[in-house]
């Protein structure tokens, strides 16, 4: 009878398991794909799944579709609950190795870019638009930031 007790208060402490396991793939509004695709391939590096295809491949291997809006789009929306009233907020933080060479990078190419804020044990960050106005996170893990 104690065997049995033991077995049935260890299934009641044990937390499920998530049934989401990761994001594999994020959809982004755009207006021209082919100038999208291009952008994505030579400022971030990304290679395309297929030659003249849309999909973009990330480092870890997800997958960032470019898709034409049949209107004006973008995947940014407001909120009053993250960085004071009406903030425009980013729909997708994006983790680098390399925060200040991305940031560099993106303001050769012409983008509208944040400044790079240090928020210590949170890690640097900073925010950017690509060409079409959707607005991303970058995010460098503290312990691999190169603070020189």
């Amino acid at each position: 009878m104690a065997e049995k007790r033991l077995g049935e208060s260890q299934q009641t402490e044990t937390a499920p398991k998530p049934l989401l396991k990761r994001v594999l793939c994020n959809y982004l509004p755009v207006s021209d794909l082919k100038k999208a695709s291009d952008w994505y391939e030579r400022v971030f590096g990304l290679k395309r799944w297929k030659p003249d295809g849309s999909i973009m491949v990330l480092g870890g291997g997800q997958w960032l579709f470019l898709l034409e809006s049949k209107e004006k789009r973008t995947a940014n929306f407001f909120t009053d609950q993250w960085d004071g009233e009406n903030y425009e907020m980013f729909s997708l933080t994006f983790e680098v190795e390399n925060i200040v060479e991305l940031h560099k990078r993106l303001r050769d190419n012409g983008a509208e870019v944040g400044s790079l804020v240090d928020y210590g044990s949170c890690g640097l960050q900073f925010t950017f638009k690509d060409p079409d106005g959707n607005k991303f996170n970058v995010w460098q893990d503290p312990a691999s930031a190169d603070h020189s």
